[in-house]
């Protein structure tokens, strides 16, 4: 199981001594690409990067979590980003995203849709026809939707025809079917940390298979490092 958070909430230096994966936060603002190389630069041997993807490709102007990006571009182009359209917008979106992925070696792509993105024709259309089209090379793509009018047998369908790992919180929703790899994102109090019990589900929930944990909440670091400890091998 590989254990960390998204983003650095700590500095690097510290991060890297207890914690061995990241999932970087390349959703909301893109970083430079000098930023990109120190990140690489001083992650130690063996660490392992996540991106999340660039959400112009994903989120538009009505949704919270729109980047900065977007709002600096003219009306008419703001209503071309988000939900897998076919635009330049979304296009470069997933080139900054590609190219973030390739410069920190990561392995898995997080495309995390808005509550807004529901299981319309339209919607469905556009996300099998990004994804059928998107050459996977060396990463594996990862989805969690937001929106609540996902049933799970949609999801599981949606992702075992495009070959996504469904992102998904152990304490909230029930284990995807087909989980050769797993990749949770748990939810968490907005003050303090997780309890033990919950720390055990998420341990409980990788059963052995591959998974990752990425922790997001406010003591993300210290729940973090809280389980590696725990699971790792006496």
């Amino acid at each position: 199981m590989k254990i960390g958070c998204a983003g650095f909430p700590v500095g690097r230096d510290r991060y890297w001594r207890t914690l061995s994966f990241v999932e970087a936060a390349t959703g909301a603002v893109m970083p430079q690409p000098q930023t990109l190389a120190a990140w690489k630069q001083d992650a130690p041997p063996g660490a392992e990067f996540a991106v999340q993807a660039f959400r112009l490709l994903t989120h538009g102007p009505e949704d919270a979590g729109f980047p900065s990006a977007g709002r600096r571009l003219p009306p008419a182009r703001r209503v071309l980003c988000g939900a897998f359209r076919v635009s330049l917008e979304a296009h470069e979106a997933w080139i900054a995203t590609k190219n973030a992925a390739a410069a920190l070696g990561a392995r898995l792509v997080v495309f995390e849709t808005p509550a807004s993105f529901l299981p319309g024709p339209d919607r469905l259309r556009d996300l099998y026809r990004f994804f059928k089209a998107l050459p996977r090379g060396r990463f594996a793509c990862v989805w969690q939707p937001r929106g609540r009018g996902w049933e799970a047998s949609l999801l599981d369908k949606v992702c075992g025809d495009l070959g996504l790992v469904r992102a998904f919180d152990p304490l909230q929703q029930p284990l995807p079917k087909g989980r050769s790899l797993l990749y949770m994102r748990p939810s968490g109090p907005r003050l303090g940390g997780l309890p033990a019990e919950d720390l055990a589900a998420l341990r409980r929930a990788a059963d052995g298979a591959p998974a990752y944990v990425a922790f997001s909440h406010r003591d993300a670091f210290r729940d973090a490092a809280r389980l590696a400890a725990e699971s790792r091998p006496a």
